[in-house]
């Protein structure tokens, strides 16, 4: 179950696309927030992907990849969003589940390459007011799908995920994921925490 969910969260990242946006990041959502995030997914629900993830997104350029960060707002809303498309209401189950990821700050990094196996051996660093925080959970696919590119270069896309405890981060801060390839080239993708839902 918890592959499956890592599988659906690449899959968004990698179809999500554009640059971040200030709101105020909460891993404690009161009811409001709650309704706040739910109604965010109902009236966006016809959204693209690439607008509807607008505010939880730091893109580089368009060869270099993107990343994706996934609050519990913005995993409220997204459920919210599929329900609604679905035609149908969110649970409150599917709202607790959703609220599950509050303990860890969780981002999808969409990032290419030249061939099928390129994203084995990827590395994250979260640093934190120059504190650096390494992941307590990393994931990267075996094998990379095409890319719109494809088959120019850079032909591939992969979708990894890194999960960081919340308890190494300031919240009221600036977080700086530096993502490493295995050949050594670094991305550097740039949250400001305070101005994230």
């Amino acid at each position: 179950m918890c592959r499956k969910t890592v599988i659906v969260l690449a899959f968004f990242a990698i179809t999500s696309l554009t640059y971040n946006t200030a709101y105020c990041m909460s891993l404690d959502l009161t009811s409001n927030q709650i309704n706040e995030a739910v109604k965010y997914g109902q009236t966006h629900r016809l959204a693209s992907p690439k607008d509807f993830a607008k505010p939880w997104v730091v893109r580089l350029d368009e060869k270099n990849g993107w990343a994706t960060l996934w609050t519990p707002y913005h995993n409220i809303a997204f459920k919210a969003k599929k329900a609604a498309v679905e035609r149908r209401e969110l649970s409150q189950r599917e709202i607790l589940r959703a609220l599950h990821i509050k303990e860890s700050l969780t981002f999808v990094i969409s990032v290419f390459g030249e061939y099928m196996e390129f994203a084995r051996g990827f590395n994250a660093i979260l640093y934190s007011e120059d504190k650096a925080v390494y992941p307590v959970y990393s994931y990267f696919p075996e094998f990379a799908e095409p890319s719109s590119f494809y088959p120019e270069e850079p032909a591939f896309v992969a979708g990894c995920v890194y999960k960081f405890s919340i308890d190494d981060i300031n919240q009221n801060s600036e977080a700086k994921l530096l993502v490493t390839s295995p050949e050594g080239k670094e991305l550097e993708f740039v949250f400001d925490l305070v101005n994230v839902k």
